[in-house]
């Protein structure tokens, strides 16, 4: 899928006359309306030329998604293109240029961001002060060579690939995909969680693609990619805190989903707050978030079919999650009773789920 805001990034010129706009986007609380359980409705809108649009939203949040969550304040930041938070129903820019070519992203508090870049894995701080928390600046790792079980964050060496911090465990520690690894950092120690098999000819067959997740319990679930393709909904792998390894129980069906639940196509996937994960996926025919869960799977939200442009959620209009009449947001994350999706989308996008 086509990157949309970077595409129209040319030249530094682009930002700067974005961000003059200001740092807030949206039509207030005044339009606003909670949506009940079931329905859906445009959080704000990240339409650059929509209304009173700025920069703020749209850079963080309409295109290509490289780390979507919830902090610990509740408030739910974006990273693209630009870092940035929504409150209420505006967006305030926090890191522009500094977390060019970034991914991933865990917040440790407003002040205080994990994300992956250049073989490393960063804190950064509003005002782009940085500080390595592992990985080793200009060495990197093949995908593919052996990891030890645990080692020190900052003298290991990481892949150039995808560096990308998803989630926190109940114990404070940071996870992050590496590559073809997943790590545990805690205490500036690295543990091994999983590393993805090999051939018989010592070759990495699958790497961990952005959109993993881990949920209240501590099990992580692996989004998979192999040969440059996103793994399906059979290939994601569960970790759970016990070390033990499996693949994600699924049901064949569930209503409203044509086909067999293990070959759709899987784009991010978050925790839910309890022992399950809310999954984005798509078919060729629909796109899809189902909550799957001991074994079981319940369709939350469909994208109806023709329902791929943007005009059909509104701010102040909700709409029924399980017929979409807009285009379905790559991204989600998950918090106290609602999910929240953005990225591919002129719109951030709320579900209620309780």
């Amino acid at each position: 899928m086509k990157r949309r805001s970077r595409a129209w990034l040319t030249a530094g010129a682009a930002v700067a006359a974005l961000l003059a706009l200001g740092g807030c986007l949206g039509s207030g609380d005044d339009k606003w309306k909670e949506p009940d359980k079931g329905q859906a409705e445009a959080l704000l809108s990240t339409d650059n030329g929509h209304g009173g649009s700025s920069g703020a939203a749209w850079l963080a949040f309409d295109g290509d998604p490289d780390g979507l969550t919830v902090g610990p304040d509740g408030k739910v930041y974006g990273l693209a293109t630009s870092l940035a938070v929504i409150e209420g129903h505006k967006a305030r820019t926090i890191l522009n240029s500094e977390v060019h070519g970034a991914g991933g992203l865990v917040v440790l508090s407003p002040n205080s961001f994990v994300v992956g870049a250049h073989a490393q894995l960063l804190n950064m701080k509003p005002g782009g002060e940085q500080t390595a928390l592992a990985g080793v600046s200009g060495t990197s790792r093949k995908p593919g060579q052996p990891v030890p079980a645990t080692t020190s964050a900052k003298t290991f060496p990481l892949t150039t690939g995808r560096i990308e911090p998803f989630g926190r465990r109940s114990d404070g520690s940071v996870l992050f995909a590496d590559g073809d690894v997943i790590w545990r950092l805690k205490a500036d120690r690295l543990t091994r969680l999983y590393q993805a098999p090999r051939n018989k000819k010592g070759k990495v067959q699958q790497i961990i693609d952005r959109g993993s997740a881990v949920d209240h319990s501590g099990t992580v679930y692996l989004r998979t990619a192999e040969d440059g393709l996103s793994g399906r909904l059979g290939d994601v792998v569960s970790v759970h805190e016990d070390g033990s390894v499996q693949k994600l129980a699924l049901p064949k069906h569930v209503s409203g989903v044509k086909g067999n639940l293990a070959s759709l196509g899987v784009t991010w996937m978050a925790g839910d707050g309890s022992n399950g994960v809310y999954v984005r996926a798509r078919d060729e025919s629909a796109g899809y978030v189902l909550h799957v869960t001991s074994g079981k799977a319940e369709l939350v939200a469909r994208q109806i079919s023709g329902g791929d442009s943007d005009s059909g959620c509104k701010e102040g209009y909700s709409v029924d999650a399980l017929k979409l009449p807009c285009t379905m947001p790559e991204a989600l994350t998950y918090s106290a009773g609602s999910l929240i999706m953005a990225g591919h989308a002129r719109f951030v996008l709320k579900i209620a789920t309780k």
